[in-house]
């Protein structure tokens, strides 16, 4: 995410470099600290929900014209039977939904919130790329940065 908010002319810095677990601090001594660095802004992102959807995939498909394509009636009745499957098959997949604040140090007021769901992955680096770069493209969208 670093380097994304570079490209956008903001220098971003990952809290894990600059504080303790959260566990380390009481809310005090983390607002002190955050105070005492001069950062502009925090961004806190957390996870909201889970939930489980199941998503029909197909796995192939086929254009197949009806059979008196050269007639209008016969194939008025058949316009929408025109699209078979080959197979397809239910996958369950779950959803993460998470919120983004971003936060003025100064007075501690809210600049800009988002949220959105995706994909659960076990790759966490893949995972955590893609919401790095869908919240970049939506804090440039809306002029934030």
């Amino acid at each position: 995410m670093e380097e994304l908010l570079v490209k956008s002319g903001v220098q971003g810095i990952r809290s894990h470099m600059v504080l303790p677990p959260r566990t380390e601090l009481m809310e005090g001594e983390l607002k002190q600290r955050i105070k005492e660095a001069d950062y502009d802004a925090v961004l806190v992102i957390r996870p909201k929900a889970f939930r489980k959807e199941t998503q029909e995939v197909g796995t192939k498909s086929v254009y197949m014209p009806p059979p008196f394509y050269q007639n209008l009636w016969p194939y008025w009745d058949m316009a929408f039977k025109q699209f078979s499957a080959k197979g397809s098959y239910l996958k369950e997949n779950t959803m993460v939904s998470a919120e983004f604040n971003l936060y003025h140090t100064k007075d501690e007021t809210l600049l800009w919130s988002g949220e959105t769901d995706t994909v659960y992955s076990e790759n966490f680096e893949k995972l955590g790329k893609e919401y790095a770069r869908a919240l970049v493209k939506q804090l440039r969208k809306d002029k934030v940065i």
